[in-house]
């Protein structure tokens, strides 16, 4: 079976937020071997997620911020055989 090609996309349950509000990011990716998604939240948290060498992942993260600012979340797909891709997203939290 041929590898798909790599992808990541990143979608949020809200680009605003007060803090302590919880925003859900959900990462979709596709490659040929996936081996994990990171999580970076902007404000030095970070998550992760083992996918264990399947072709797609659909993976829900949630965090809520402490602190008003402008934050840049990033989540990055590790694979076996095509190395690492990112997408991210601005959230503003006043």
């Amino acid at each position: 079976m041929d590898p798909l090609p790599l992808d990541i996309g990143i979608e949020t349950s809200r680009a605003t937020a007060a803090p302590g509000e919880t925003i859900t990011f959900v990462v979709s990716a596709q490659g040929g071997s996936l081996v994990g998604v990171a999580m970076a939240f902007g404000d030095s948290s970070r998550d992760q997620f083992a996918t264990g060498g399947a072709r797609t992942a659909h993976v829900t993260f949630g965090h809520a911020y402490s602190a008003v600012g402008l934050y840049q979340a990033s989540a990055t797909v590790t694979d076996a055989e095509a190395g690492d891709k990112s997408a991210s997203v601005e959230i503003r939290v006043q």
